[in-house]
């Protein structure tokens, strides 16, 4: 697997860090630690740049023990890792280095969640989960999990091939017995059941089940512990980010459609809503298109 840890030196960046370390990998690793330096304008015609060379050196100094402390995470004869320093635009590079690099996926800090923040992840962050195109790990620092216990996950699964990626990306990280799973299909009151029979919602909650189920067994082997969930409500993603938060849930995995030309401004709405909302952790899987 191909990671790349987008890191400012913040505590932010460093949980995120810290995070992705704890979760398990199968096979070799290789971890691009990147270190965007912003170079601020100059409004004064150029004469402000007298101070430009030794405000690089300042902040690549910083960058570089921020590596250190990022790699020392990492242990392991199957675990490579590597420091990028760039400067530019935080967003775009980080996007144009994972595409460079080909990694799998990237991982990034996302500021603490509130309510007065309910809509906000930060702006790089937000970018980011946007414009990738590979799969996103935005952690809330304020929510990273207590590793004596296990993980609490929930998969958003509704049976199309984003929610199945979801699903296969999950079994390849090979989680480990220390990890509980809540694995959820939501019917949307609002479009399925507004001129429905009660035969035909009851049909519907007996195929979700049945698919679900399937997918259960799917990963019973790999972890301890698999729940299935039914739910219902007029909006998929309040309905994800509510359970979650209702049931301690550390970390949201769900799909999105791969970045194409035209789709690069957005994430599905069901998507979008989850990762500006929750309280916890969102795992984008994302079908490359590098």
């Amino acid at each position: 697997m191909k990671a790349l840890i987008a890191t400012d030196g913040s505590h932010n960046a460093g949980e995120a860090a810290k995070m992705f370390a704890t979760l398990p990998h199968a096979g070799p690793l290789e971890v691009h630690i990147l270190t965007v330096i912003y170079m601020p304008p100059d409004d004064s015609g150029g004469m402000a740049y007298a101070w430009l060379p030794e405000f690089i050196q300042t902040e690549e100094a910083r960058a570089k023990e921020g590596f250190e402390k990022i790699a020392s995470l990492f242990v392991g004869d199957d675990v490579v890792t590597n420091h990028l320093i760039c400067h530019g635009h935080v967003g775009h590079t980080i996007t144009e280095e994972a595409r460079r690099a080909g990694v799998d996926l990237i991982v990034i800090g996302a500021q603490g969640h509130s309510a007065i923040a309910r809509m906000l992840l930060g702006s790089t962050s937000d970018f980011v989960a946007t414009q990738a195109c590979c799969s996103v790990l935005a952690v809330r620092s304020d929510k990273v999990p207590d590793t004596t216990s296990p993980m609490r996950v929930v998969i958003a699964y509704d049976g199309s091939e984003p929610s199945r990626l979801a699903v296969d990306e999950f079994v390849k990280s090979s989680w480990g017995p220390k990890c509980d799973v809540h694995l959820v299909h939501v019917l949307p009151q609002g479009s399925m059941f507004a001129r429905a029979t009660s035969q035909d919602i009851d049909a519907a909650r007996k195929d979700g089940k049945a698919m679900i189920e399937e997918v259960a067994q799917r990963l019973k082997p790999a972890v301890s512990n698999v729940a299935t969930h039914i739910l219902e409500g007029d909006s998929i993603g309040q309905v994800i980010t509510e359970f979650a938060q209702e049931n301690g849930v550390d970390l949201v995995m769900l799909g999105d459609t791969g970045r194409s030309a035209i789709s690069q401004l957005f994430l599905g709405s069901v998507t979008r809503y989850v990762l500006r909302h929750a309280d916890c952790s969102v795992w984008i899987a994302r079908k490359p298109r590098c």
